[in-house]
Formats: C-alpha cells, sequence, structure tokens
C-alpha cells in the first residue's frame, strides 16, 4: 500500500501579488542568479513542517490535529526581508528570501503544528526553524554575489491568516497542489 502514500508538507501561502514581486525581484537579477532550479512563481511558500510520505488512512486525523494547531494562534503580519543563502559564498545551495514582521507568533505556529502532528507519528526535524522563501536551487556556475541582491525590505505587509496542508506532485510545474486550509 505504500504506493499510495503523498508527500505532505504544511505551509504558509504568500499572496499573489507578493509572488508577483518575488517573480519580478528573480527576473531582474536573473543574469546574476546562476542557479539551475528556480522555484516556479506558483510555488513560493514558507514551509512550517515537512511531514514526509504519508497514508491515506491518516488524513483525517492529521485535517484534524492541523485545524487543533490552528486554533492555537492569532492572525499575525509578515513581509518580505533580505535575500540569503544556503551553503557556501561561492556556490550556495540555495537562494532564499527572508521574511519580517512578528517572526514570534510564526515561530509558535510552526510549533502548534508540529506538536500537534507528533501523536500522529510525525516525526519532528532535528534541526532549528528557518523559516524563508526558496526562490532558487542548485547552484550552476559561476560567480556569485549576494551583496548583488540587496534591494531592501519592501513595505507589502499582509496578514497571514491561514496556512496550508501541500502535497508534491515530484517532477511538475508547480510543484505543490493544495489539500487543505487551516484558519487561525
Amino acid at each position: 500500500m505504500s504506493d499510495h502514500k503523498v508527500r505532505l508538507f504544511t505551509a504558509v501561502r504568500i499572496p499573489d501579488e507578493i509572488k508577483n514581486k518575488l517573480h519580478q525581484w528573480m527576473e531582474h537579477h536573473k543574469d546574476q542568479l546562476p542557479f539551475r532550479n528556480r522555484t516556479h512563481q506558483e510555488d513560493y511558500h514558507i514551509t512550517l513542517q515537512f511531514l514526509g510520505d504519508t497514508e491515506p488512512a491518516v488524513m483525517d486525523k492529521l485535517h484534524e490535529a492541523l485545524q487543533e494547531a490552528a486554533n492555537h494562534v492569532q492572525p499575525f503580519p509578515l513581509k518580505i526581508g533580505e535575500p540569503g543563502i544556503f551553503g557556501s559564498d561561492q556556490a550556495p545551495r540555495v537562494l532564499w528570501r527572508g521574511l519580517e514582521g512578528e517572526l514570534d507568533s510564526l515561530f509558535s505556529l510552526q510549533q502548534s503544528i508540529v506538536q500537534s502532528t507528533i501523536p500522529l507519528g510525525f516525526v519532528p526535524e532535528d534541526r532549528p526553524y528557518r523559516p524563508h522563501i526558496t526562490t532558487a536551487r542548485k547552484f550552476n556556475h559561476g560567480s556569485f554575489n549576494l551583496n548583488e541582491l540587496m534591494s531592501g525590505v519592501w513595505d507589502d505587509t499582509w496578514l497571514l491568516e491561514e496556512f496550508v496542508l501541500y502535497k508534491t506532485n515530484m517532477g511538475q510545474k508547480p510543484m505543490y497542489e493544495l489539500i487543505g486550509k487551516y484558519e487561525l
């Protein structure tokens, strides 16, 4: 039955107008971004918890647990911060945009989700939570200078009022399919 498992994660959806700005920022800097894979505009998100390959039989309980997690956090504002990288300065693995706003609330939401899914057998990651929006992966070659990408923080603040459950469809663009919404 493991063929029917679905790869899931919880996330914050990015509003369309912010996705458009991120896409424009990536297009504006495309000559300075030697990455093989750029995130599809519709796939921009902030991961909250990676759940992994999940049996369909647990889905009803998972939806209940995620709504319960949402009930513990009030809506809060976020906005896009500066770009950053994971990996070395010369050959980064991932290019991302950071976040600003009520990050304590974002961390509380993430912890609420993790705690609500543990009883269902989901295992928390053992690395610290670092909220970000992945914009590109797999550095190709050439020179890379993060300072050339600094553009100041955008003023566009949005109110985070829900989080979502995404299913990953490997090899498709966009890759992430919405399968649940949980209002704060």
